[in-house]
């Protein structure tokens, strides 16, 4: 009988130790649910700010990128009007100086009145001195082709008034067939004029887009 009550409390025992092992597995079981659950949320909250902080980031950048690409964009507006204004002065000081030496200091034939020969060189001179000036500072403005173009009118100008003093010096008389040097160089101006006049038109239609 003893030993029939003691295998009885030990399964009691064992009983108990089972339950009370289960109930804390149980117990574990559900507080590691917890820390997994907080954990959860605490790493979804986190994944949440870096992605509101990542569409922050984002749409910082795009705008900024958006201002950049406006100010570019007014940049190029800005260049775009300056060339063009700088095209259209060169043109009108190429016109002003070959009208100056071409139809000023070269005579008509047709007997028209014309100022003297030094009057018309000291009006020629401020204007071919303002579109050397003029063109110096800002030929980058202008294509190697055309910047070529207008380099070659302003060199034959400058040999056309200089062959024009030399020949107000030596007392030349303009048409009449003394000045064969001079005259050659009135047509070259000319031809270099129509040349680099050409070359102007063309660079403004292209920078204004226009046939």
């Amino acid at each position: 009988m003893e030993i029939l009550a003691s295998f009885n409390a030990l399964l009691g025992q064992g009983a108990a130790l089972i339950v009370i092992t289960g109930f804390s597995a149980w117990v574990g079981s559900i507080w590691k649910e917890r820390i997994i659950l907080r954990e959860k949320s605490h790493y979804d909250l986190k994944v949440e700010q870096i992605k509101s902080e990542y569409s922050l980031r984002t749409r910082n950048l795009e705008n900024a990128l958006q201002v950049e690409r406006n100010l570019v964009q007014l940049g190029q507006t800005k260049l775009v009007e300056k060339r063009a204004a700088f095209i259209d002065e060169t043109y009108r000081l190429l016109v002003d100086l070959h009208e100056s030496i071409y139809k000023t200091i070269r005579p008509d034939y047709f007997g028209r009145p014309r100022p003297t020969m030094e009057i018309a060189y000291e009006l020629a001179l401020p204007k071919f001195d303002a579109l050397v000036e003029g063109y110096e500072k800002n030929k980058i403005y202008f294509s190697k082709a055309t910047s070529g173009k207008i380099a070659d009118f302003y060199v034959s100008a400058a040999q056309a008034l200089d062959q024009a003093r030399v020949a107000m010096r030596s007392g030349e008389i303009l048409g009449r067939g003394e000045t064969p040097q001079l005259q050659s160089l009135f047509e070259r101006v000319n031809y270099k004029m129509h040349e680099a006049r050409t070359a102007v038109e063309d660079e403004f239609r292209q920078l204004m887009h226009v046939e």
